[in-house]
């Protein structure tokens, strides 16, 4: 026994060792990293679902591991082609492509453009100069490798640089199921990233007094207050603005006598302060009209929440760790209910012991805790319309604000356990771990009845109560190493595995589709739509770099749509976000109504060949026969056939 004790002490030493020449070299290894996801073009884009959405034979899906996810369309169909689409409009502001022109791309989806105000999303920058392939994997392995380390790093300030603790708290957060589920949309990784590292700068700033450094920080400071305001999701920036509030004035607060503002830090901080409102002020002008188009909308519209009914999500974090394998039985889909991995409640109750029994007055606990409260407060009993509206929380579901919650389960969690000196002794820790394990898992089987099967019920009480023991147990000898290697694994298999590992965009550039198109545009320019087929298609050819009409409309083109509906009839129909669906129709076919809301983001249009020309339509891109409709006054040519598709020209006789 001696021996084997021995051996596992040289072992531990090593991996030591070699774990301090990777702290010391992070960065390097990092960049090093980076650079070669770049050169072989490595992303987690699910792109690769256009092969089997289109019957693309002829191209590899491009997948290494794991499978695209086609219930992430909000990337692949949406977000992706729109970027991509950037790539062949010099990377306007306006673009004419999307919608079929004009269309603001910066403030609503935020797509690369060439603007010095793209500083405030830097990871659209790589699409500038490295092209679409390159560009896509500059996206998403910069903003994971940057969510790692800037967490890792606020990790260092929470935990009293223990690298380990460090370590583990930016695996929770990097691999989440929520992150992951949603990474590519709707901002998390930007939130993350940009909230944590203005906390990181703040802490910075306050412990040098040299100038230039301070001037540093200030400018990092302004790219994460513009990147944050930028992100245009209030559902999840209101609720994060507050913990990463409660942070700064933590490190306000524990910092506040080794800082000390001279004159000259004064007028930096005005200056700063003047820059950043200059450039809000021009992008928020240059945008005004998209921002008035939005908010005046149906579809999403203003907001009125007040709260409540999201208990259930508190114990729903074990179930993820079958989500990336089955989601039959899962009441909404995967990524309403997902999570963070927050190991809840066990981040609260060594916080009360570390605050009541151990008597420990920590600042970071404390203010965390208050935000904690008002916000679960916020998701399981709700506020009154008018503290809702006051405290920002209306514009919030409380579906949403669990990532908040989450997210300070997690900095809750590593807080304590980097405060406790001694580890909760083994019998204690054992009953409190299976009582605990009971609970949450019959509660996780509460609320997911037709998702928690009996053998998976097994499985979480079995993990949990493992889990559990050994974060009670954190400060015993071996404890630390075996509970990264738990948290890594179940980290791996719960978020790791949501997203795909991919190769490049030959998915999309070796199609026949693409090309054609590309090669019609070239011979004669024009716009197009997509005819008869699922409103996806429409951002496919998108990629081809031509404007498409019915390219998923992130605001209303109320112009171009009152041509068609001259009384505005049916204008609560189609002023919204919106996948457009048309079908081209002659008289006598016309249905009653013109135009169909399907979903509060989906409507159907039926068009006249003489209404296609009133809204500038050169092709049809269809796999129908459109000559039927071939009248005196227009006629559709066919130009040619991919698969089951058909390139129609719309010709006035």
């Amino acid at each position: 026994m001696e021996g084997i004790k021995n051996k596992i002490d040289i072992l531990v030493n090593k991996l030591n060792h070699v774990g301090t020449k990777i702290y010391k070299n992070r960065y390097y290894i990092a960049i090093v990293i980076f650079i070669l996801c770049i050169i072989f073009e490595i992303s987690g884009s699910s792109i690769g679902c256009w092969k089997e959405f289109l019957e693309l034979q002829e191209v590899d899906d491009g997948v290494i591991i794991g499978k695209s996810r086609a219930i992430r369309s909000d990337e692949w169909s949406v977000l992706t082609p729109m970027t991509f689409s950037q790539v062949f409009d010099g990377f306007k502001y306006f673009s004419n492509i999307i919608r079929g022109g004009n269309t603001d791309v910066f403030m609503v989806y935020g797509l690369p453009i060439l603007n010095l105000v793209q500083i405030f999303r830097p990871f659209q920058i790589g699409f500038l100069f490295l092209g679409v392939a390159k560009g896509l994997s500059f996206f998403w392995c910069g903003r994971f490798i940057a969510l790692f380390m800037v967490t890792f790093e606020l990790g260092m300030i929470l935990t009293k640089k223990k690298k380990l603790l460090s370590f583990i708290m930016s695996i929770l957060i990097t691999l989440a199921p929520i992150v992951q589920w949603w990474f590519a949309v709707n901002g998390i990784v930007e939130i993350f990233v940009f909230g944590e590292l203005a906390v990181i700068l703040l802490h910075k700033y306050m412990n040098t007094q040299n100038f230039k450094k301070r001037c540093i920080y200030l400018l990092g400071m302004i790219i994460c207050a513009g990147g944050y305001i930028l992100v245009i999701y209030p559902a999840w920036q209101i609720p994060m603005f507050y913990v990463f509030l409660a942070l700064a004035i933590s490190v306000i607060i524990t910092n506040r006598k080794n800082c000390k503002i001279t004159r000259k830090d004064i007028i930096s901080i005005l200056i700063a302060m003047l820059i950043f409102i200059c450039c809000m002020t021009y992008i928020f002008l240059t945008s005004w009209n998209t921002i008035k188009a939005v908010m005046n909308t149906v579809y999403p519209g203003a907001r009125m929440e007040t709260g409540g009914q999201a208990i259930s999500k508190y114990f729903q974090y074990p179930s993820n760790l079958f989500y990336p394998y089955n989601q039959e039985g899962v009441d909404k889909n995967v990524c309403e209910e997902s999570t963070m991995f927050t190991l809840f409640p066990i981040g609260i109750i060594l916080a009360v012991i570390s605050l009541i029994k151990d008597k420990k007055k920590d600042v970071f606990l404390i203010t965390l805790l208050i935000i904690y409260g008002f916000l679960s407060i916020w998701c399981i009993i709700g506020f009154p319309t008018i503290i809702a509206k006051l405290t920002l929380l209306s514009n919030v579901q409380s579906s949403r604000a669990i990532l908040a919650v989450g997210f300070i389960d997690i900095l809750i969690l590593v807080r304590s356990i980097s405060n406790k000196k001694m580890p909760v002794k083994k019998s204690i820790a054992m009953v409190s771990s299976i009582i605990l394990s009971i609970i949450i898992s019959m509660l996780c089987k509460k609320y997911n009845q037709n998702y928690i099967t009996i053998t998976r019920l097994v499985k979480i009480f079995i993990i949990d109560t493992g889990i559990f023991y050994l974060l009670f147990r954190y400060q015993s000898k071996y404890v630390k190493g075996l509970l990264s290697c738990s948290i890594v694994a179940i980290m791996i298999i719960s978020g790791g595995m949501v997203n795909p590992l991919r190769r490049g965009t030959d998915v999309i550039y070796n199609s026949e589709i693409i090309k054609q198109v590309q090669q019609i545009q070239k011979e004669e320019n024009g716009k197009w739509i997509v005819e008869g087929t699922n409103f996806h298609t429409g951002n496919f050819i998108l990629m081809a770099g031509v404007p498409v009409i019915n390219s998923t409309n992130t605001y209303p083109d109320m112009e171009k749509w009152y041509k068609i509906d001259t009384e505005k009839k049916y204008e609560d129909v189609y002023n919204r976000y919106a996948n457009i669906t048309i079908n081209i129709r002659n008289d006598q076919e016309m249905p009653q109504k013109k135009f169909k809301l399907l979903h509060p983001d989906d409507f159907e249009v039926n068009l006249t060949p003489q209404e296609l020309q009133k809204l500038e339509v050169k092709y049809i891109f269809t796999a129908n026969d459109l000559e039927k409709y071939n009248n005196d006054k227009y006629s559709f040519e066919k130009l040619t056939n991919i698969n089951q598709f058909n390139i129609y020209k719309l010709i006035e006789n």
